[in-house]
């Protein structure tokens, strides 16, 4: 398959996962080191944000060799903490702006694409500890103050930007599952925390119009749900299921619409969130301009066999379902399954006027990926250069089959921290030596070159 020429290539990336804390201040601690300095022993070898994969001090070194492995894109994040010296304010830090400067400028010089997400997970501590983050409508206009200034200081240097990424992952983490901070199971905060983003997400957009030059969009992470069988009970564990984990966000940032079934659902089930009829206004008229898709696996459920009790949550509807023919990474617990790619990209076209998306994180997790090591020293990755080429030819697919995607960017470039599991599954084109910082690339990032020079798969 022909890999088109303006088509996006590269890796993505999140601030706290990789930059480290290097450079920041007393009063910039973000949502991440607040996570860790809550229970340590909770994180894999006690290892949290403070050195991550230093990228800090290694963004150089980085961008360069992505470029040299022929990407043209990376996409990465400004961490809110790190741009502010007072978040309370808008009162913009001059290391931090000096930092992001000079690597949107190294992108460029290389010949890539920076793409600049504005809020993957990390908003400064301050506002968890005084706010409580995002359940607090406080955060809708802070957050705007911030995206005006971030706007202001780098538009002529980045034409595409996102809002959040993966929204509505450390709300559902920290306020349905309970494995992440806070670690409490409340749905009327977690649904109140959902609403607030997707508002702050329009809000944005409305700031974005300003500057007609760029595209305001959001990343979801995208699970696509499949029913255990065609019987009535499954199809509608699967259709609940699809409302709460896809189309709460989904149908608010491509319709300019939440659900109305959300709103009875959570009204009958004493959750519902707070909100003025204007904000619904802004979220119709202020839909993305541009969809990143963060895919990793599917969802697949079933009717619930057990009656559901506790605190309100989307498991109200389904139990998950172990699909007999699935392929298992059994290190991450997660199904492998390419063609899910194909189906999100069809329902786009079919459900949501074939809106513009693109693939903004896809990899593969590994434990203990030294046991794959070879004479040389590299790390033979001979099962992510298979991921990667499946799931790179799925989103090709549907491009050819009349989709609107634009490109397919890998999780990640570096081995990065992860919550909780720290450096525990292993995800990068290169390995990351802990101890001296040391890039060493495995033997997927030399098949990724080779292809790249040649543009077919």
């Amino acid at each position: 398959m022909h890999i088109p020429e303006n088509f996006m290539i590269g890796t993505s990336s999140s601030a706290w996962q990789i930059e480290g804390v290097a450079g920041k201040k007393p009063g910039q601690e973000s949502w991440a080191e607040l996570f860790y300095q809550s229970d340590p022993a909770r994180w894999h070898d006690q290892i949290g944000p403070e050195i991550a994969s230093d990228f800090y001090h290694h963004y150089q070194e980085d961008i360069q060799a992505m470029a040299h492995a022929g990407m043209n894109t990376f996409r990465f994040t400004i961490q809110w903490s790190r741009l502010m010296k007072d978040a309370f304010h808008a009162v913009l830090d001059p290391d931090g702006v000096a930092f992001y400067r000079e690597v949107i400028q190294t992108i460029k010089a290389c010949g890539m694409r920076p793409v600049i997400s504005l809020e993957h997970w990390d908003i400064p501590a301050v506002f968890f500890e005084k706010y409580e983050g995002w359940v607090s409508r406080e955060l809708v206009g802070l957050y705007v103050r911030y995206v005006e200034k971030a706007l202001d200081l780098f538009y002529d240097d980045v034409d595409l930007w996102f809002a959040f990424t993966e929204p509505n992952i450390p709300i559902d983490n920290g306020y349905i599952k309970k494995i992440w901070y806070p670690f409490v199971h409340d749905p009327q905060k977690a649904y109140q925390a959902h609403f607030h983003k997707i508002l702050a997400t329009a809000r944005a957009v409305h700031v974005a119009k300003k500057y007609p030059q760029i595209k305001m969009g959001a990343m979801v992470h995208m699970t696509p749900i499949y029913a255990a069988s065609r019987e009535i009970r499954d199809c509608q564990a699967a259709y609940y299921a699809d409302l709460f984990e896809v189309r709460l966000y989904l149908d608010a940032y491509l319709k300019g619409e939440i659900p109305a079934e959300i709103f009875t659902e959570l009204e009958k089930n004493d959750c519902l969130f707070a909100y003025d009829p204007h904000d619904l206004k802004e979220i119709r008229d202020n839909p993305v301009d541009i969809l990143g898709i963060d895919y990793y696996f599917p969802i697949r459920v079933k009717a619930r066999e057990t009656e559901y009790t506790g605190p309100f949550s989307p498991k109200k509807y389904y139990e998950d379902y172990i699909w007999s023919e699935r392929e298992f990474n059994a290190d991450r617990g997660w199904e492998i399954y390419p063609q899910a790619i194909y189906d999100i990209g069809m329902r786009i076209k079919k459900d949501y006027g074939n809106k513009d998306w693109f693939i903004s994180e896809n990899g593969i997790g590994i434990e203990n990926e030294g046991r794959f090591r070879n004479k040389q020293g590299q790390i033979e990755d001979t099962y992510r250069i298979d991921f990667i080429k499946r799931h790179l030819q799925t989103t090709l697919q549907a491009k050819e089959a009349g989709c609107a995607c634009h490109g397919y960017l890998i999780w990640s470039f570096v081995d990065n921290l992860s919550a909780l599991n720290a450096f525990k599954n292993r995800y990068g084109l290169l390995e990351l030596d802990l101890k001296t910082q040391k890039r060493i690339p495995k033997r997927s990032l030399v098949w990724l070159q080779e292809i790249l020079k040649t543009r077919e798969i």
